[in-house]
Parts: C-alpha cells; structure tokens; sequence
C-alpha cells in the first residue's frame, strides 16, 4: 500500500525534474536586472512581411508625394516617361509636375501597389546591391490597437486604439526577396534598448496593426575593441569565436526543445540560399576575421560570408560604425515563446559585454594547451555539424552503420535531420566539458541510449534528440554558460 503511494509521488517528481531541466537555464545576473540595462548601442529587428492592404497604409513616399517614384521629367512630352497604362486614364490632363506634386495617400490601395511595381521595374541595381525600394519609406505615426493593457518598448498601454509616433522606430523598407517582388517586404525596427524588448516589441507592432507574427533576424552590436584583442593575443579570439559557436548551439537547442517544427536544414532555390544552420567552413571564417582584425589592427570586409546560420556574425561594413561587429540573430521564428526569445537575447546582449563570454581564461588556456591541431581547426572540430564522412571515422560514429539504415528508410536525406549529428559528435573536447569526466561519460551513455531509440523506431527523431538534450545536461549546461 505505501508503496502504490509512492508510486503517483515519484511519477510527480519525476515529472517535475523534466520540466526544469528542459527550460533554458539562464542563470547569473537576473533576467530582470538585463532587462532595465540600457545597451550602448541599438537593436535592430528585421521584419519580413508580405505587402498586405495593412502594411501598405503604413507605406509612403519620401515627401508625401508621387515625386520620388517618378523617371527625370521628359523634355518632349509630358506623358512620355512610361506611366503605366492602369494609371493613365486617373492623371489625364495633368502636367508632370502636377503628377509630381499628387500625394501618395490621395492614390487607392490598387493605384499604390501598380507604382510600387513600377519603380520597381525601373530599378537598375540588383537585390544584393541595394535592397531598398525605391522612394519610399514608413510612416511618422501609426494606429495600434490592443485588446489587453499592452507593453510596447517600455511604455504601458491601455487596451483600446492609440496613435503612436513610429518615426525613430522604423529606419529602412527593403525588398525582401532577391526577385525585388515589392509584394514581400523587410521592415527595420529599430531602437536603444534591450534586445529581447525590442524583438518583443516588434511583435507587438504587427499584432497592434492586426497583422500575423512572423519570423525575426535580430541584430546585436558591440564594439569589436581591436585594442584589446592585440592586448590579450590570440586566446581573446578564440573566447569569442567559441562564444558564438555556443550563441548557435543554444538557440539550435532551444528550437528542438521549445518549438520543433522540422529537422535543422538549409533551404533554397536555384543557387540561392535563403536559410542554413552553422557550418564549419563558417565558424572557421569568423575565427579568422577576429585574428586579422587583431594582426592587421582593423576589420577587413566580411560581407554575408558567415551570416548563413541561426546567429550569424557581421563585420563593421554591416554596420555603420566602424568599431562594430555584431550577431545577426536569424534562428527566431513565428512559433518561438515571447518570454523565452527575451530571456535569450537580453542574456546575449549582456554577455557580449563581459570579459570571458562564459569560460574563463584559464579554463580556455588550459583547453588550447591540450590541442594537437593549430588553434583555430580545434575549434571548428568541437561544432557538431561536421560532414557525415567525418563523423564516421571520429571514434563514435562506429554506430554510423546503424543509424544510417533509419535514416535512409524515415528520412531519406542524411541532410533534413541535421541534429542527429549530435548524437555521432565527439563532445569530449569542448571547452565547455573537456575536463569533466564524469559529465562526458554521462553523455556518452545517453548518446548511446538515444541512438538505441532511433533504431527501435519508437520515437521520432525531434523527440529523440529532444529528450537527449534534456537528459544529457547538455541543454542546461549550454545555456546556462551564456549567463555566466
């Protein structure tokens, strides 16, 4: 009898464990205190939109009028410059400079999506030289509506409708598709203060303007302080770049934990890639971008070269100041938790400003004395995305011939699961765990656990890896690292 009521209590504490050791663990300086740190510098939250009638009536030129969006003035006729057919008829009888001098909210919604088109046919420069549509711009003011008191970018608003002043919120409008199709859009919310606010906030916008949320790319910027880098030698670029590699592996984390949709893979068209996780040749890029900008005393052009990932990292030519760098948060999508997203990023935000970024310097001198290979291989090899080939021959992948069947028959591309190579990954020399026995044989064992289930087929390969983050220690020992 006693111990049929033990049994409902264990299941209880049991149950209990689970759900704390799957939430993200950013522990350290309180989330709250993060959070009313005012950052040096802004985030900016880039907002990916179709052009719906909403986002339209937001839209306007860049003096209100038509004038923007016209060609040169012709010097033989005054309707010689092209106007599109559909439009002809409404500016009949009208002197270019009377089309000129029309507003832009004098045109119907049908009228503004035809000039949209057409200054967008007229553009001569590619999607990957200037993004920016033509002539146009957002708003000074904006109406939101909320059905529920409302924290926007600090401020407390009632429910009900307000009129709220946009103008130092929204900096550029941005095709957002390298078809320049003026039907997608990329809106830059930007402002100076915490990063998870402003991502939150952004969120806020387009559920105030009743518009879908949406998937985010947020940007963190600090100053790259080359000085110290030169200062401090080579290991200060190591710290940073593992910084960032574990920046990835957490956000990767917490989408298979918190929101897993789909395996980690890379998406495109034709020679166009529109989203991928980490890779080494990557990670290897950014390594090597620190210790240039540290031997040579400035930072050479890194352009989008490793921009491809759930945190991508950018060079002062994405910015506009040359003492920055920054990391492009890309990994954040419409099915990710407001809280958790603010948790993450105010976490980011607060770490780039600390001195050993979650490992101390001795704790990472003590891992470089270790390494066999020059500094910066070392540190591609402890990311776990590595070719499959690779993974085959490091020491754990002898259950590479068993996993490899399932994959095929489930899944049929090696490619769509990407996160199963957590599973084959040797974590034995990361920094974060090289000189923890007892914790590296304790991953080992549930790596061994979780491959035993993909092979049963009793469990989906997300709730595989799901739980093996969870009851690893990785999910936790990882995240926790970044509040350190």
């Amino acid at each position: 009898m006693v111990r049929m009521r033990l049994l409902p209590l264990l299941w209880l504490v049991l149950a209990v464990s689970y759900s704390a050791y799957s939430a993200p663990q950013f522990t350290k300086c309180s989330k709250i205190i993060r959070s009313l740190i005012t950052p040096e510098h802004e985030t900016s939250v880039e907002l990916e939109v179709q052009n719906t009638d909403g986002i339209l009536s937001l839209l306007t030129t860049t003096d209100g009028t038509l004038g923007p969006l016209l060609p040169p003035k012709p010097t033989l006729s005054l309707l010689g410059f092209g106007l599109p057919a559909d439009l002809q008829q409404h500016f009949q009888g009208l002197t270019y400079e009377q089309i000129a001098a029309e507003p832009w909210d004098h045109l119907s919604l049908k009228q503004k999506r035809i000039f949209l088109l057409w200054a967008t046919v007229r553009k001569r420069t590619s999607f990957f030289e200037d993004r920016s549509v033509p002539g146009i711009k957002m708003k000074d003011k904006a109406f939101l509506h909320f059905n529920r008191p409302t924290q926007f970018l600090g401020r407390e608003y009632e429910a009900g409708t307000h009129e709220v002043d946009i103008s130092n919120i929204f900096r550029k409008v941005e095709y957002a598709t390298p078809s320049q199709n003026p039907q997608f859009l990329e809106l830059h919310f930007r402002t100076q203060q915490p990063a998870g606010v402003v991502s939150n906030s952004a969120w806020t916008f387009l559920a105030g303007i009743q518009e879908r949320k949406i998937h985010q790319h947020v940007h963190i910027v600090r100053p790259l302080n080359i000085n110290r880098l030169q200062e401090e030698g080579q290991i200060r670029s190591v710290l940073l770049t593992d910084f960032y590699r574990r920046a990835n592996l957490v956000l990767e984390m917490m989408t298979i934990v918190e929101e897993k949709k789909q395996g980690i893979t890379s998406r495109g068209e034709k020679d166009v890639l529109f989203w991928d996780n980490l890779s080494t040749e990557r990670l290897s890029k950014v390594f090597n971008h620190l210790e240039i900008s540290r031997l040579t005393g400035r930072q050479p052009r890194l352009n989008s070269q490793a921009k491809m990932a759930y945190v991508g990292f950018r060079g002062s030519d994405t910015y506009d100041n040359p003492e920055l760098f920054g990391f492009e948060v890309r990994g954040i999508s419409e099915h990710a938790t407001p809280e958790t997203i603010k948790k993450y990023l105010d976490t980011l935000q607060w770490a780039m400003t600390q001195d050993h970024f979650g490992i101390t310097k001795d704790e990472m001198e003590q891992w470089m004395e270790l390494q066999k290979e020059p500094i910066g291989s070392s540190l591609v090899s402890t990311w776990y995305n590595q070719p499959w080939e690779k993974l085959r021959t490091n020491g754990h992948g002898h259950r590479f011939e068993e996993l490899d069947p399932y994959l095929r028959k489930y899944v049929f591309d090696l490619e769509q699961n990407r996160e199963l190579k957590m599973l084959l990954h040797d974590w034995s020399n990361d920094p974060l765990l090289f000189n923890k026995p007892k914790l590296i044989n304790h991953i080992r064992k549930e790596q061994l656990k979780a491959l035993e289930t993909l092979n049963s087929g009793v469990a989906s390969p997300q709730r595989t890896i799901r739980d093996f983050l969870i009851h690893s220690g990785l999910y936790g020992i990882f995240t926790r690292s970044l509040g350190q």
